[in-house]
């Protein structure tokens, strides 16, 4: 049957082979920046910085075959960035991914539905774009925050701006963990 990734531990065989392998590319992603970082400080020649570069660019292929391996087993585990760290979930978000428009194309393609199961999905469908709202929502007045502190006037008391901005740091923790 088909799985729907959660969280609470709940995950399927290929999405918990997915997190292993997720950590293990992202152990490999800080060995192979380091490299890259340190041969353009060495300013090696572009031969040499050209097959680093090749290999870093192979390391995001491996990456997107670990992903196509993983959406065939569990879409939703992939799709809903469980695997992603707590700073990255919010770019799934921001770069356009609404769960509303996986159920209505999930719905679409599912069979014909008993009365009962289309009612749980749209429910499903209500509670998630109200959860988008919210999250829209937060993410405007995240960006103004944001516009008003870059855009702040002088500071009288460093003290007051520490405050300020460990106040904005709060409501950015609390988007993200949204």
């Amino acid at each position: 049957g088909l799985f729907l990734g959660c969280g609470g531990g709940n995950i399927s065989p290929g999405a918990a082979m997915f997190d292993i392998e997720y950590a293990r590319w992202l152990e490999e992603d800080q060995r192979q920046l380091a490299e890259l970082r340190a041969g353009l400080q060495a300013a090696l020649p572009d031969n040499e910085l050209r097959v680093i570069v090749d290999g870093y660019l192979y390391h995001y292929d491996e990456l997107f075959r670990l992903k196509g391996v993983a959406v065939k087993s569990d879409v939703f585990h992939l799709i809903k960035g469980i695997w992603a760290s707590p700073a990255e979930r919010p770019f799934i978000w921001i770069g356009g991914f609404k769960p509303t428009e996986l159920i209505t194309m999930l719905t679409q393609q599912l069979e014909p539905l008993a009365e009962q199961q289309l009612a749980g999905i749209m429910e499903l469908g209500k509670s998630a774009q109200q959860a988008e709202e919210a999250l829209s929502k937060g993410h405007e007045q995240l960006h103004h925050a944001i516009v008003d502190t870059i855009a702040g006037g002088d500071v009288i008391d460093g003290v007051q701006q520490m405050v300020a901005a460990m106040a904005r740091i709060s409501n950015l923790e609390g988007f993200v963990y949204q």
